[in-house]
């Protein structure tokens, strides 16, 4: 990628910020009728609300879709099914299929949703280029929530918070009027809650599922309530790999390590008591879920439409039944 400079890169925010940049989009979102609506809920204390189910960019996305048309298709009937949040990341998929994919549906569909990105970037400059090319690619002049991606280490975070640090270029976006709110992504309790000491998101995008690995619920969701930070859920649903149908191959099995038999079992929680579980959390705003297919957005649609509180009682019943899960995912809690 061609470098380029902070004043270059600036000024194009600028621009950006003052709606210059796609008119002819603007034009043709202006001419949509309204999509039916999810259930909204406040985004932390930002003012923002949000759908209470957005779309989740990540590989259950993009990696069974074929190609870029019928990605964006699917996000385009995601969108006019009443999804209003789209979660992504600069670098999520080979050649930036996601960022890519959604952008095309952005085109004409950008004013119906809450849009959310990451960067991977640690440092000031990376972090100015790949926002750069985020825009690009999403084809807007705006991200709603802007986040550090995958905070792995305590190094991260005096990375990203130094003098030359990413979060220096989120803040000068949002001076910019480029971004609207910022925070981090993370995988692991305690440092999310360091984390959250140091960087004072708006929002912050965590692992929640019933299976309780990791424990986001304990101290991370009380926190996020007590302080006003918005919450975005992801793998709610062990990336689809709490159930049954989507164990179809060997390799699937070895490599996301369900315990051998276990689909055998009549007690299983469904999908639809995932999500609900998410969705009953304290402080949760949205659940963001990979859909990979038509059918996949029928059946989260109707499954989040549905939606009522859990009682305690049946939160209870679901994570017990998920426990058989407890050693199922990649994102397991080690950074050996």
């Amino acid at each position: 990628m061609k470098r380029i400079s902070r004043r270059r890169f600036v000024s194009a925010a600028s621009i950006a910020g003052a709606g210059l940049l796609a008119p002819a989009a603007s034009r043709v979102e202006n001419s949509l009728h309204a999509a039916p609506t999810l259930p909204l809920r406040p985004l932390g204390s930002t003012g923002a609300q949000v759908t209470l189910l957005g779309l989740g960019g990540g590989s259950r996305f993009y990696e069974p879709v074929p190609d870029d048309e019928q990605g964006a298709e699917l996000v385009r009937q995601a969108i006019e099914r009443g999804i209003g949040v789209i979660e992504t990341a600069a670098n999520y998929g080979p050649g930036n299929e996601s960022e890519r994919r959604i952008g095309m549906a952005m085109k004409t569909h950008r004013s119906r949703v809450f849009l959310e990105t990451k960067v991977d970037a640690r440092d000031y400059d990376g972090a100015l280029r790949e926002m750069e090319r985020s825009l690009k690619l999403l084809q807007t002049d705006r991200i709603d929530l802007m986040l550090h991606h995958n905070v792995t280490r305590a190094e991260d975070l005096t990375k990203i918070l130094s003098e030359k640090g990413a979060e220096k270029a989120i803040r000068r976006m949002i001076d910019q009027k480029v971004v609207r709110f910022r925070g981090f992504s993370c995988h692991y309790p305690e440092l999310t809650l360091d984390a959250i000491r140091r960087i004072e998101p708006n929002a912050i995008q965590i692992i929640c599922n019933a299976t309780h690995v990791p424990d986001f619920e304990s101290a991370v969701l009380p926190l996020a309530k007590s302080k006003g930070i918005g919450v975005v859920v992801m793998k709610s649903i062990g990336k689809g790999y709490f159930l049954r149908h989507n164990f179809t191959k060997p390799d699937r099995i070895d490599q996301y390590g369900p315990p051998a038999g276990v689909f055998e079992r009549k007690d299983l929680p469904e999908a639809k008591d995932y999500l609900h579980y998410a969705l009953s959390l304290p402080a949760v705003s949205t659940v963001v879920v990979g859909i990979d297919s038509r059918q996949t957005l029928d059946a989260v649609m109707r499954d989040a439409s549905g939606f009522r509180p859990l009682s305690s009682a049946d939160m209870k019943s679901i994570s017990e039944r998920a426990q058989v899960f407890r050693t199922t995912g990649f994102w397991l809690p080690s950074r050996a």
